[in-house]
């Protein structure tokens, strides 16, 4: 079983999020950049490289949406919500990036996609 991310170990991935929301502005595919990120923060940041590079492209979206302060400080796991909004955005912006967790978080995610499907239609 993955154990759980400690604050040692966000503080470490902290430093990738600009890197990570630059490559998000450019680019075509989020799934894509964020493999790639990914990749690079688990040979580059020595404090992480014991995590799968899966477990850190788990966590990415997950943990920039949290800094982000997209959806509700309720949306996060309690041990995270002290970082809620901690690292806004350059342009403010809350529009999710796509996850995967195992808490009440993914439920925040489906009412956003559900209710921007519905606008659409």
């Amino acid at each position: 079983m993955a154990s759980y991310w400690t604050k040692y170990e966000d503080t470490h991935l902290m430093k990738a999020i600009p890197l990570y929301r630059q490559r998000l502005m450019h680019a075509n595919s989020t799934d894509k950049v964020t493999l790639e990120v990914a990749i690079y923060i688990q040979k580059t940041i020595p404090e992480l490289q014991d995590r799968t590079i899966d477990s850190i492209e788990k966590r990415l979206p997950y943990f920039e949406n949290l800094l982000a302060g997209v959806f509700e400080k309720s949306d996060y796991a309690k041990k995270d919500q002290y970082l809620y909004s901690f690292l806004p955005r350059d342009n403010e912006g809350r529009i999710p990036n796509p996850c995967f967790t195992r808490h009440k978080y993914n439920g925040a995610l489906s009412q956003y996609l559900k209710k921007e499907n519905q606008d659409i239609a």
